[in-house]
């Protein structure tokens, strides 16, 4: 069974600048890590309001990458901390989203890749 992509770099592509959108990719990579174990950390405190601000931010950032998937577990994480106070399905999602981002993360780093090929490709060209 062949895995879903989850996230569309077009907006981003928009750039028309391969080198930025390298640095956006590996910036969201590199500062997802640590809002996702905050994230974590606040489910344990049961903060229910920062659990909403966190999933909002984070929100944000996946917007950009088209992870509509993603962008719809957070919209569900934000209401369940700042409407429902639901502590269960606070850890559901946020389990479901770290799943996501696992995959994501892989994908990612796959596009990385290649985009750098491409990148010293054309400079070798040059």
């Amino acid at each position: 069974m062949e895995e879903e992509i989850m996230f569309n770099t077009a907006l981003l592509e928009e750039l028309g600048d391969n080198q930025s959108l390298l640095i956006i990719m590996n910036f969201f990579l590199s500062s997802t890590p640590k809002d996702l174990k905050e994230l974590q950390e606040f489910v344990a405190q049961k903060n229910f309001h920062e659990i909403y601000k966190k999933a909002h931010k984070m929100k944000g950032a996946v917007a950009m990458l088209k992870a509509q998937k993603m962008v719809e577990v957070l919209l569900l994480l934000e209401s369940a901390a700042e409407i429902d106070q639901n502590m269960t399905m606070v850890e559901s999602l946020v389990a479901i989203f770290i799943k996501m981002y696992q995959v994501l993360e892989k994908q990612m780093l796959d596009a990385i890749a290649v985009l750098k090929a491409d990148l010293e490709l054309n400079a070798q060209k040059n």
